[in-house]
This record gives C-alpha cells, structure tokens and sequence, in this order.
C-alpha cells in the first residue's frame, strides 16, 4: 500500500484535526473534521441542501453531540481524502443529514468511514496519513 498523506489544517486554538476532502459528487473542496468518539459522520446542512438530501430517505436516527441530540436520516456518500502527497481515496459513507446542525461544519466520525479506512497521525507535522483497509 502507498501510503496517502494530507496536511491538516488548525482552525481554532484547540487540538483538532481538519481534512480536505470531497463530498457526493461536488466539485469542490471542504474541510471537515475528524472525530473519532462520534458515533456517525454528520454532514454541513449547506452541503446536504446542494445536494439534494433533505429529500432522500434512509435509516431515522438521533445521535447525541455536544450539541444535543440530533435527529436526521443516514445517507450513504462518496468521499474522497484529498491527498498532499500520493493518491487520494474515495469510499462510501454513512452520514446523518439533519437541518439542525451547525453550517460550515462537517464531523467524520467513526463508524462506517474511519473505522474502514487505515489512519495515522503525526502531530508534530500536521500530517493525516490515510489508506484502503485491505
């Protein structure tokens, strides 16, 4: 396996870890945030309403996040890792759709997009590194 490395980007003062990435079949880039205690991805309600997802149907959930619960529907996306240095990577994820949520603010959590991928972090760097499971 080639290993897949993107620079994370710090938008507040606290450790957190932002990644370029491309969601459904936008165009265009987004940084979202890696979450790793977040039971589902969720995704900005900007991005869902460019892509239509208000209207789709899937499994109802609620998931509790700091901002409370959250009650939406899961939708299966492509996603694509952009990558600074090799090859990026596109699955296909879960991610609740909810109005309620923040805009701006997209959360991949774990279950059914990082637990199926490879990940590593070096933080002295700043560097995501990320590749297929098998």
């Amino acid at each position: 396996m080639d290993v897949c490395v993107s620079r994370t980007t710090r938008f507040e003062p606290m450790a957190k870890i932002h990644i370029r990435v491309k969601i459904g079949h936008r165009p265009i880039t987004t940084y979202a945030q890696l979450d790793t205690g977040a039971a589902w991805s969720i995704l900005d309600p900007e991005i869902a309403r460019d892509l239509d997802l208000f209207e789709e149907t899937g499994e109802r959930l609620a998931m509790h996040t700091w901002l409370g619960k959250q009650v939406g529907h899961l939708v299966r996306l492509p996603l694509t890792f952009i990558a600074d240095e090799g090859e990026p990577l596109t699955i296909e994820a879960p991610f609740l759709i909810t109005p309620d949520w923040l805009p701006g603010r997209t959360f991949l959590g774990y279950t059914g997009l990082l637990d199926s991928i490879r990940t590593a972090l070096d933080p002295q760097v700043n560097d995501f590194y990320f590749g297929p499971s098998g």
